[in-house]
């Protein structure tokens, strides 16, 4: 029988929310339930943590998502 082990995997985002679909205060609850969604009910999976480091707003387009 194969020795069962523990992995840890640690990863970061970077989002980029345009528009006015949410507001600034709700990106991060947003995105903790697409997170929370995503990872619920799967095999071997014991938890996981999620917390936002920085959330900055701008105004007008940077991207350029509107050409």
């Amino acid at each position: 029988m194969r020795e069962r082990t523990t992995k840890y995997v640690t990863g970061a985002f970077k989002l980029t929310f345009y528009g006015d679909y949410y507001d600034s205060d709700e990106v991060q609850s947003v995105f903790q339930r697409w997170i929370d969604i995503g990872l619920e009910d799967r095999d071997d999976l014991c938890g996981w943590d999620f917390t936002v480091v920085n959330m900055d707003e701008v105004a007008g387009d940077p991207e350029g998502y509107d050409k």
